[in-house]
């Protein structure tokens, strides 16, 4: 047995020390530091609204937010994060008033997020009863190891990927300086690829179901919201299919639904495709101001 120790003692070693830099380097756990610290700063400041979403919604960063706003939403968020936020929020947070929450039907394709295990610090402390994640308190302990951690792994993977992938080092072009055909062929090309299978997976249309009934049950008022894209972006979505995302909102009853799709079409208020630059997210906040008497910003 000790002879075996012994043996086993050196690659133990270089293992810790492997998951050691990995944790202090790797872009994946500086994305998860920005992620945690979110939710503890709207949970710190005691925040009155907090929004949810994915990239879209994630563009109030630009914004000056009043100290009583929460910017929950983060890029490749899904709806199982979104949940979950919202289960953190109602423990932690006993203020929280009001919440926006995407409803784009790019929000209901079938995809999951590599965010999960971002989440894991507080599926230790809430009460999940959907189990979303389907993950026991050992996966929550083993992932803080990145070579235990798959959602790590494939982050890794992604990034080699991409770093071979023809034309990776192409310089962005500012939106307002494209050409129209230009900006419908870039716009067409992401609609496509982001409205795959919308309204598929009958999960997450519960899980969202589920979002909505623990607000309500908390004297939480929801607002549905649908940022400014290109409309060539949203225009991608099958019309049948955007039916049924519009019909599943509706059922919700939900406080207020906003959809601003093509609300702003102005290019100058653009950074891509499908995200406001902070022109333009400067404009949508006085536009939800005008809507809601919310106000979600200092000025």
């Amino acid at each position: 047995m000790k002879h075996f120790i012994l043996k086993v003692i050196p690659y133990l070693v270089v293992f810790i020390a492997i998951n050691a830099i990995c944790l202090k380097t790797s872009g994946f756990y500086k994305q998860q530091h920005k992620y945690l610290e979110r939710i503890d700063s709207s949970i710190n400041s005691k925040s009155e609204i907090i929004f949810l979403g994915d990239s879209h919604v994630e563009t109030i960063k630009l914004l000056d937010l009043s100290d009583n706003v929460g910017n929950l939403a983060f890029g490749a968020d899904g709806i199982y994060e979104m949940y979950i936020k919202v289960l953190i929020m109602i423990k932690f947070n006993k203020s929280l008033k009001h919440v926006f929450i995407a409803t784009e039907p790019q929000t209901f394709n079938n995809t999951t997020s590599p965010n999960s295990t971002f989440l894991n610090k507080y599926l230790l402390k809430v009460d999940d009863t959907l189990n979303v994640y389907n993950k026991t308190k050992l996966n929550l302990i083993t992932e803080k190891a990145p070579l235990f951690n798959d959602s790590y792994i494939n982050y890794v993977l992604d990034g080699f990927y991409s770093y071979f992938k023809p034309g990776k080092n192409k310089t962005k072009k500012n939106w307002a300086t494209l050409t129209d055909l230009q900006r419908t062929e870039i716009a067409t090309k992401t609609g496509v690829s982001d409205h795959t299978s919308v309204m598929t997976n009958t999960e997450f249309s519960k899980v969202y179901r589920e979002i909505i009934n623990l607000c309500k049950t908390n004297k939480i008022n929801v607002i549905g919201i649908r940022f400014p894209v290109n409309e060539n972006y949203i225009n991608q979505c099958k019309k049948a299919e955007l039916e049924k995302v519009d019909s599943f909102i509706k059922e919700l009853n939900l406080d207020l639904n906003l959809d601003y799709s093509t609300r702003i079409k102005n290019p100058k208020y653009f950074d891509d495709e499908d995200h406001l630059n902070e022109k333009g997210i400067d404009k949508l906040s006085k536009i939800i101001f005008e809507d809601t008497n919310i106000k979600i910003t200092n000025l």
